[in-house]
C-alpha cells in the first residue's frame, strides 16, 4: 500500500501508475479494442489502464468488504493526507489543486484501486490535517459503475467551485468517458457519478451505441481564472484519443480537446461542449507521426491564450521521441498550423526499456 503523504513546507506528490475498478454490472461482450490492444503491445495506452487487467487488483477488489480509515499522523515531518484503503493497494497518480479564494484550501485525487475511483483528499488549513472521500465514476446510458482513475483537478475562481475529471471505461465493455464532477463545498461533496458532466466518450445517444474502435485516455483540466481574459472561466480539458484497428493495433492517438462555459452545480450532465483537435488526425501505418501523443498538460496565459504541451510518443510502443507543444489565441477554437517542438537536437533521448 503507498501512503500519501504532504511535506509540511511544499506539496510533494509522486505519480506512478494507476487506476483499476470492476465493470459494474455489464454483461460480458466481445473482447474490447483497448484490451485487445494492451495484450498485444507494449506502450501507449497509460500505465493505469493496463493495470486494470492484472489479476491481483481483481482479486482484491473482490475481496473489498469495508474501507479501513485511519487519522493522517506525522511521520518525519510529513502528514499522510489519504486514508488508507482495503484491501491494501496502491493509491496513486496525484493531482492538486488550490482554492485561490482561500489559498488555505486545497483539494487533492488520487487513483484508488480498491472502489475503481478516485480517493478525494482535503484540508482547510494549509495542508495540517486531511479528510478523504471518494468519487465512483458511472456510465449512465446502463447506470453501471465503471473503471476510472487518472485524476486531475482544477480550481475555478469565478464558479468558487473543484473541479475532478477521471476517465469512466470496463475490462469487458467498449465504452470508454472522460467525465468530470464539480464540487462547491471544497470538496467535501461532489456531483454523483450519474449525473457527471461527460466531455468525451464513444458513446452514441441518437444510436445508443458505442463504437469500440475509439478510446479516451489521460485527461488533463484546467480553467481560465485571469477577470480580464475574454473567456474567463472557461474550462478546458486535453486528453487523447486512441484509434484502435480490430487486431488491436492503434494507427492514430491525437491530442483532443474539450471546452466549455459552464458546468451547471444542480446537474453538471446538461454540460454542452465544444470539441477540437489539438494535434489533427493522421492514420499512419506505424502509429508514429503528427497524431502520435500522450500527456497533454493545459495551462491558461493571463491574457487568455491556451498552452498544451505533450508528449512525442507512439501510439503502440510507448517510445517517447520528444516534447511539443500548440497554443491556441482564441480560447480553443483555433490553433497553430504545426505543432512547435520544444526539446532541440541532442537534447533528448528516451529510455527503450
Amino acid at each position: 500500500m503507498k501512503k500519501i503523504h504532504l511535506l509540511i513546507a511544499s506539496v510533494l506528490l509522486s505519480g506512478t501508475i494507476g487506476l483499476i475498478a470492476s465493470a459494474g454490472n455489464a454483461a460480458t461482450t466481445k473482447t474490447p479494442r483497448w484490451v485487445v490492444h494492451v495484450q498485444n503491445f507494449p506502450g501507449g495506452i497509460s500505465n493505469g489502464v493496463r493495470l486494470s487487467l492484472d489479476p491481483a487488483v481483481i482479486r482484491a477488489q473482490s475481496q473489498r468488504t469495508k474501507m479501513i480509515k485511519s487519522s493522517p499522523r506525522a511521520v518525519s515531518g510529513n502528514v499522510q493526507m489519504n486514508d488508507d484503503s482495503f484491501p491494501p493497494l496502491p493509491q496513486n497518480e496525484e493531482s492538486v489543486a488550490y482554492s485561490t479564494d482561500n489559498p488555505m484550501i486545497a483539494v487533492a485525487a488520487a487513483n484508488d484501486y480498491v472502489t475503481g475511483g478516485v480517493v478525494v483528499m482535503r484540508t482547510a488549513d494549509g495542508g495540517r490535517h486531511w479528510a478523504s472521500t471518494w468519487v465512483v465514476p458511472e456510465f449512465f446510458p446502463t447506470r453501471d459503475i465503471c473503471t476510472g482513475g487518472d485524476p486531475a483537478l482544477a480550481y475555478s475562481s469565478r464558479d468558487h467551485a473543484f473541479y475532478l475529471s477521471q476517465l469512466c471505461f470496463f475490462r469487458t465493455q467498449p465504452a470508454s468517458e472522460i467525465q468530470l464532477y464539480k464540487s462547491r463545498d471544497n470538496g467535501a461533496t461532489w456531483t454523483p457519478g450519474r449525473q457527471a458532466a461527460v466531455a468525451a466518450t464513444n458513446y452514441d445517444p441518437d444510436t445508443d451505441t458505442v463504437d469500440d474502435a475509439f478510446f479516451n485516455d489521460k485527461e488533463f483540466i484546467t480553467v481560465d481564472n485571469y477577470p480580464t481574459s475574454p473567456h474567463y472561466g472557461r474550462i478546458y480539458v486535453t486528453y487523447t484519443r486512441f484509434h484502435i484497428k480490430s487486431d488491436g493495433s492503434s494507427d492514430s492517438c491525437p491530442i483532443k480537446l474539450a471546452y466549455t462555459d459552464k458546468i451547471p452545480s444542480e446537474n453538471p450532465q446538461l454540460t454542452v461542449w465544444k470539441h477540437k483537435s489539438v494535434v489533427r488526425d493522421d492514420f499512419s501505418s506505424n502509429g508514429l507521426g503528427p497524431s502520435a501523443n500522450q500527456f497533454s498538460v493545459p495551462v491558461v496565459e493571463k491574457d487568455g491564450t491556451l498552452d498544451v504541451a505533450y508528449a512525442l510518443e507512439e501510439c503502440n510502443t510507448g517510445l517517447d521521441h520528444g516534447l511539443q507543444f500548440q497554443k491556441s489565441t482564441d480560447g480553443g477554437a483555433t490553433f497553430l498550423p504545426s505543432p512547435v517542438r520544444v526539446n532541440k537536437a541532442g537534447q533528448w533521448a528516451d529510455n527503450p526499456n
